[in-house]
């Protein structure tokens, strides 16, 4: 039975759909088709069990040394380092990678209007009070909570050993120093260096071409029974999905933030979290 040995668990909105089109270039690495199972946080996913989990995604695996799960919301699920845990071991390793934590509530934000999740302004929408009833909505609204790195990092910490880690600054590493940090990761992982291609800029900020076809794809009703009728395995459904919204999409500008605004949301909501971020990786991440 073929299990992760690696994930990319985050941060949501920090590069991982760049990176996960990065590794799944190397011979030794199998990453499912399907980037994000999202099996270790949603817990109506959860329930279909672990072997479930691996006929489902990673049946394919032939003899690869490095099998991997992008699922960059596992960072912020409670609930989810346990899970893995008890399905895993202790053995596993991890790729964080984390951004600065105003721009990437800001493309999460962002994300969510594009597909037709977020009706509220920005500040109206971080204002707003989550409810928790509904784990998706929770999920897709939750722009500021997916910020607070140094409280889901000590949760994971709390179960997994530090070097089971490799934490990646967004700017300055993923960034700034591609090459050398794919070599870190390549050494994290213990994979021979292969020439694949690194500029690669994945997930770029985008609006929708047709707009009904957004909202068609999110409606609910007697077809949708019917498409699962005619396409059983989940997997497939969830491919072709992600492929008519990549088709959807063109890259667009968004409007930028103003610079006092991003400050008060910095000091608001992330100034303490980042001051126990920094004693936690004991650097320093330069956001302010």
């Amino acid at each position: 039975m073929s299990l992760p040995n690696f994930m990319c668990i985050g941060a949501a909105k920090s590069g991982t759909t760049s990176l996960y089109d990065i590794l799944k270039q190397h011979s030794d690495v199998f990453i499912p088709s399907f980037k994000e199972p999202h099996f270790f946080d949603i817990p109506s996913v959860y329930k279909n069990g672990i072997s479930w989990y691996t006929k489902t995604y990673f049946s394919g695996v032939k003899n690869e040394k490095c099998i991997g799960d992008f699922t960059p919301t596992y960072l912020f699920e409670e609930d989810t380092p346990k899970r893995i845990f008890n399905d895993l071991g202790i053995a596993i390793k991890f790729i964080v990678i984390l951004r600065n934590p105003v721009d990437r509530a800001y493309s999460h934000y962002l994300h969510s209007k594009r597909d037709l999740h977020e009706q509220l302004s920005f500040n109206d929408a971080i204002n707003r009070k989550l409810k928790k009833d509904d784990y998706l909505s929770y999920l897709r609204g939750s722009y500021i909570e997916q910020g607070m790195y140094a409280d889901m990092l000590n949760r994971y910490m709390e179960i997994f050993p530090k070097e089971n880690f490799l934490i990646l600054h967004f700017e300055e590493d993923f960034i700034g120093k591609r090459e050398e940090t794919i070599s870190r990761i390549f050494q994290f992982l213990n994979l021979d260096k292969e020439n694949l291609k690194l500029d690669i800029r994945s997930n770029k900020a985008s609006k929708a071409k047709l707009i009904w076809l957004k909202k068609l794809m999110k409606k609910t009703g007697w077809w949708r029974k019917m498409i699962k009728n005619m396409i059983p395995s989940l997997k497939v459904r969830q491919i072709i999905k992600n492929r008519i919204q990549r088709a959807n999409i063109i890259v667009a500008k968004p409007e930028p933030l103003v610079q006092d605004d991003r400050i008060k949301i910095y000091d608001f909501y992330f100034s303490e979290q980042v001051v126990a971020l920094e004693m936690l990786l004991k650097r320093k991440m330069n956001w302010k």
